[in-house]
Order: C-alpha cells, then structure tokens, then sequence
C-alpha cells in the first residue's frame, strides 16, 4: 500500500507521536515511521525499515493517503525549485535550502490577514488557517524533494504564507513540536500583531523574528496596515523573551524606509532589548502593482541598502543582508499567493512551496 492509497483511517500525519506509539505498540516502531516521514519517505513501504508485523499495524491503523499531491515542479535560472502542492482543503508554502542546509518556508494559513502593503500575500486576505497535519505534510513534501535532488537537509522557517501567531497552536502544537529536532532547526517569523501575541510566542521551542519593516508608528501603520499598537509596546512586550535571541527583519523599499533616518529609529527600537538582537535586511522583491497611498513599490538600491546597513553596524547591531532568490518563479519573499484559487473555491488545495538550492544570506557583517 502506498502513500495514493485510498483509505477511511485517519491521515497518519493527524495523530500525535504518543498516540501513534498506542496504535503501532510501540514508540520503537513510531520514532522508524516519523524518521521516514522526516526524510521524504514512505513508511508504508517494504523499505521502510519496519517489521511485517509492524507494517500491518500501521496499515490497519492510519490511512496511506497523504492530505498533499505534487501537482507541478518548476526551477528558476537561480535554482530556486517551487513546488505547486494540492492539501485537502487549500494553500500555499515556501521551501528554502541554504548553505549547508534547505530551509523550508512554512506556511502556516492561506492567504493573511495582516495586509501588508508590499507583499503579495496580503492581497488575498485570510482565506482559512492550515491544520497541524497540513503543514506537516510541506514538510514531507519538501523533505521528499530535498532527497530526491540531492539537496542539504531541511530546517523549518515559518516564513511561507500566513500569519504564525495568528495560527499558533496548529503551527507548533505539542505532536508537531515531538516531530522536530530542537530550537536551532525552526525559526517563526511574525509581525507581532499584539503583546500579547507576542508573549504567547515565548515558550516555543523555536528561533524568533519580528517582521518590522519600519520603527517609525505612522510608516510600520502604512506598510503594515493591521498594526494597533506603538512599535515601543510591541518592542517591550519581545523585552520579555527577547534574552534567547531576536533576529529583526525589515524589507527595505526604494524612498519609503531605506533612508538614515529610518535606520537611526530602528537602532532606537532595538537598542533596549536584552540579549542578542540581528537585523535581516531584506530588499524588497517587486511585485506589480504592489504599493500604498497612491504609490508602486520598488527595490531599494544595492547603495542603499550597503548604507542602512552600515549605519546598523557603526551603531554596534549585528546586521546581515539577504540576497533575493527565486523572483522569477514568484517565490521569492513576499511573493506567494495562490494563483490557483483565483475564480475557483475548489482549488483551494492548492500550494505553492518553493525550494532554493543556494538560498544565501549575504552576511556581510564584517564589511570592511
């Protein structure tokens, strides 16, 4: 039986480690199938590594069927691979390798309601939150092309479409936290809608990022327009957690937020926070017709962004540059939307995920 097997049991990807353990008689014959699950594989297979015995168990148990098919794959010139993934009710996601590692962007709803002005995301509006299963299942989908083209090993970043504070409890619930590997191999990312959205983040096994964009309340409400708090609560409220480590992110826009003056409000946000604060400097990838108060977005100039990055770094902040990858098949960052769903309820299943063989972060903190 295989993974396009038809079945009424419950997708094995919808229970819970422990309860699988109950179910296969043992937590043995669980840690093989979520090891196979982790590499792509399919653990209903003979090759699985799992006992006749075991394998029957697992058969009569759980569905084989997955809640996602591989519609299209598709490379750009970069080596960015997107993939076109089809859940059982809708989607979009984003995988990512970098370095010495493929990092997945997850997504963790269809569509946001965040609105931000620049990303293409916003304009679809909140279309449903993803169950825990589905998101599992990018990363089956991911982790299977990763193998299946000789790609690094996958860490997690929820960095795909959505919200992830909007949807916390299905994006790390308890089965999916057991499923992982430790802090070091997911990082959410999140706008940080409110404190307390913010402090419902802390006890996560997982890196942080604050989607900032501006530091400045009347530019962070332009750019962000969901934005209901002075970016100093939201700046205290990360105070709180913010001694593990805090990476920033702000997508730098041409004649919007990529000037001294916004650079110098972003070092004053920052600079109180306890531990370990990073800026990601992210150049704002075009989408057309993407703008606010009557105007188009476009990319801030590389001169620009060498600058506010060194004004960061004189002001003694760690700051690294993310060179852009996959903009030619839309899946750069900010630039997932389900094109699918355009006109049809039904194709709501339909997910884009896409895989960079280099995606690199242009670490150029020791510029000289």
């Amino acid at each position: 039986m295989g993974l396009l097997g038809q079945s009424s049991r419950p997708p094995l990807l919808a229970v819970p480690p422990t309860a699988a353990a109950d179910l296969l008689g043992g937590s043995g014959r669980a840690k093989i199938v979520w090891s196979q699950l982790r590499d792509g594989r399919d653990p209903f297979e003979e090759s699985s590594g799992l006992g006749h015995k075991a394998r029957h168990a697992l058969e009569l148990a759980f569905s084989a069927q997955p809640p996602h098919s591989l519609l299209t794959s598709t490379v750009s010139a970069c080596g960015t691979r997107k993939l076109l993934l089809r859940l059982r009710r809708g989607d979009e996601a984003v995988i990512i390798p970098q370095g010495a590692f493929s990092t997945l962007c997850v997504s963790s709803q269809v569509g946001c309601r965040q609105g931000c002005t620049f990303c293409a995301t916003g304009t679809m509006g909140l279309l449903r939150s993803l169950a825990a299963d589905e998101i599992l299942a990018q990363l089956h989908a991911a982790a299977a092309a990763v193998r299946q083209h000789g790609m690094p090993p996958l860490r997690n970043v929820f960095m795909g479409m959505g919200e992830p504070a909007d949807n916390v409890e299905e994006a790390l619930s308890p089965g999916e936290r057991q499923r992982r590997r430790g802090r070091s191999y997911v990082c959410v990312s999140t706008v940080g809608p409110s404190p307390g959205h913010i402090r419902a983040l802390e006890p996560l096994p997982a890196r942080l990022a604050w989607s900032v964009h501006a530091a400045d309340d009347r530019l962070r409400r332009l750019l962000v327009p969901t934005t209901r708090h002075r970016m100093s609560e939201l700046r205290d409220a990360w105070g709180e957690t913010a001694d593990r480590g805090l990476m920033a992110e702000v997508t730098l826009i041409d004649g919007v937020n990529d000037g001294a003056d916004a650079a110098a409000s972003l070092h004053g946000l920052l600079a109180p926070l306890p531990g370990k604060t990073r800026v990601n400097l992210i150049p704002y990838n075009a989408n057309a017709g993407l703008g606010a108060a009557g105007r188009l977005f476009r990319p801030a100039q590389p001169e620009a962004v060498r600058a506010f990055q060194r004004r960061l770094l004189d002001r003694g902040l760690i700051c690294t540059v993310r060179t852009p990858r996959g903009n030619e098949e839309s899946s750069a960052c900010g630039m997932l939307r389900v094109e699918h769903a355009k006109g049809s309820r039904a194709s709501r299943g339909d997910l884009a995920s896409s895989v960079s063989d280099e995606f690199k972060e242009a670490d150029t903190a020791r510029m000289q």
